[in-house]
């Protein structure tokens, strides 16, 4: 298992590379064409997968795979109930019987890792600090409000603007993000929220310089506030994550099985 976790981790982060430097073979994954910064974007949210995957492999914290799943099956369960919803209006943006089986397999597929990791312990059980679980709560809050406001396509939400379909896809990513992050303060261990951490930073990281030059550069008037709050978000998040996987002594970064 720890072999498949490992793999599918430097996968998905191969995956980030070929949107964030726009490589056919990627950009041909996501169903319409889009623009640049979505392009980041989803760059950006392979990343945010991608190392809490690596984490559950190499620190072999298979109970961590709860959340993840938990965020995935959510997601596909949203996208589902859009496709079938808006179904005439789905047929202009894809193939609406590809899109359903790839969403129900990929929800099957979630809601079978949630089972098979109910089986495991968390090895770090050790509790995480009252700022965590209060930063937590703040970025459930927003992922819950924001990924709403997409779903439905409220405008000037995100810092740029966004096609429809992509609005809808986006606020599900959000939505299922939430349940990631209240998982977090349900479950408030170190062996949980340490992946979580380091998807976010990995995130933050690949969207704070762009979105910094797209605040002096590029712009609209009307996106300018959510951009201004975007980065502020994104800034806190990266400062604590980088403190407690690298500098907080009882939770830097470690697979030893005797320690964090």
């Amino acid at each position: 298992m720890r072999f498949i976790f490992i793999v599918t981790g430097l996968g998905l982060l191969g995956l980030c590379a070929g949107f964030a430097f726009h490589l056919p073979w990627a950009l041909s994954l996501w169903p319409w064409e889009d623009g640049k910064l979505s392009y980041l974007f989803i760059a950006s949210i392979c990343a945010g997968i991608a190392l809490p995957v690596l984490w559950i492999g190499l620190a072999e914290e298979y109970a961590a795979v709860q959340a993840g799943a938990l965020d995935f099956a959510l997601m596909y369960v949203g996208l589902l109930a859009t496709l079938i919803i808006t179904y005439p209006a789905v047929q202009e943006w894809v193939d609406p019987s590809l899109a359903i089986g790839l969403c129900t397999a990929s929800l099957l597929l979630n809601l079978g890792l949630y089972i098979w990791s109910r089986k495991f312990s968390f090895k770090y059980d050790q509790p995480i600090p009252a700022l965590l679980r209060f930063s937590f709560g703040l970025f459930f809050l927003a992922l819950v409000i924001v990924g709403i406001s997409l779903v439905l396509r409220l405008p000037h939400i995100f810092p740029w603007p966004l096609k429809p379909q992509t609005s809808i896809v986006f606020g599900w990513i959000y939505l299922g993000a939430a349940i990631y992050f209240l998982y977090g303060l349900i479950y408030p261990v170190w062996g949980n929220v340490k992946g979580q951490l380091a998807g976010f930073l990995a995130y933050d990281l690949l969207l704070i310089w762009p979105f910094i030059q797209h605040l002096t550069n590029t712009v609209k008037p009307e996106h300018q506030l959510s951009l201004l709050v975007y980065l502020s978000v994104l800034i806190y998040s990266a400062v604590l994550a980088i403190y407690y996987l690298f500098i907080h002594r009882q939770s830097r970064l470690s697979f030893k099985s005797t320690s964090l």
